[in-house]
């Protein structure tokens, strides 16, 4: 790999580590505002010299895809299993991390444990030449032997230049995909586990939002919301961040044209299929004979 490019993946992966850890530290205090938490994440991001790729969470059911909107008044409560979720990049170049509190209680312990029991197996197995299915085994043997299981239609991934979904999915289950890895690979894995049936759906309106590349509108509303997330090329954004900028009106108006004609995708909300609780943890690295995992913070012990 190039030394500039791997450069900005260790200085993005220092950042995101941080960040995610101090958001997390926030989160699992009792009465922690959803929105100030989210925005203290971001602005950490940009302080500390990285690009903001994501902040986003997801509460007890919800497994990912959740970003309050500039008006949520949700905050954490004693006994919330809350994911956080923190994506920076440099010049396109992406670290991916999550992890998993419990508000005030231990209710949970074990599940959490279970996934990141699942990150730590399937880290020790990445090298040139695995398979993908033997990834998605190990974490499915150490939620299950904890009594749980994954979530089956969420899946790692590769990473590339602007690009949060590379190409390559990395399964939480044997899907006996036989596909190797390949030296250099920059892969995010990320097991989700739960109590429940081990699928997710969407659910609730979307707060966050990709755009297309060749994104082109008719109304100046949305001719706003291109021009201003043109620079994000094709990264994540919000809808807090039109809404701040041009206000809920020509937000709303812009979004609705937007989604109609295509030109970008919503990502709702993540829910748990059957209702059960989700735990989460998740490390960015590129693929060697030992993998270089370049999210991990100093107090990380998964």
């Amino acid at each position: 790999m190039n030394k500039d490019i791997l450069d900005k993946y260790l200085k993005a992966g220092k950042i995101a580590a941080k960040v995610r850890r101090e958001g997390a530290v926030k989160l699992a205090v009792a009465g922690t505002s959803f929105l100030e938490t989210m925005d203290f994440c971001e602005n950490r991001i940009l302080e500390l010299g990285g690009g903001i790729a994501w902040a986003q969470m997801g509460v007890n059911q919800t497994a990912a895809h959740f970003c309050p909107n500039e008006d949520e008044e949700g905050i954490s409560q004693e006994g919330d299993v809350i994911k956080i979720d923190i994506g920076v990049h440099l010049d396109g170049w992406i670290a991916d991390n999550a992890m998993t509190v419990e508000v005030n209680s231990n209710k949970y312990a074990n599940m959490i444990k279970a996934a990141k029991n699942a990150l730590k197996a399937a880290t020790k197995l990445v090298r040139p030449g695995v398979q993908l299915w033997e990834l998605g085994e190990a974490q499915m043997s150490e939620a299950e032997a904890l009594g749980f299981t994954t979530v089956k239609n969420l899946s790692g991934h590769t990473l590339g230049q602007y690009k949060v979904h590379g190409g390559i999915s990395i399964p939480s289950f044997n899907n006996k995909d036989k596909h190797e890895l390949k030296e250099d690979q920059v892969i995010a894995i990320e097991p989700f586990v739960t109590d429940g049936d081990g699928f997710i759906k969407e659910k609730n309106p979307a707060t966050v939002f990709m755009m297309k590349s060749n994104a082109a509108a008719r109304t100046p509303y949305a001719r706003k919301i291109i021009q201003e997330m043109a620079p994000r090329k094709g990264l994540p954004f919000t809808t807090k961040d039109l809404t701040r900028k041009f206000g809920k009106g020509t937000a709303a108006l812009g979004l609705r044209e937007l989604q109609r004609t295509g030109m970008i995708t919503p990502h709702p909300p993540l829910v748990e299929s059957s209702g059960g609780i989700v735990t989460q943890f998740e490390h960015s690295m590129v693929v060697q004979d030992k993998p270089l995992v370049f999210t991990k913070h100093q107090d990380d012990q998964w």
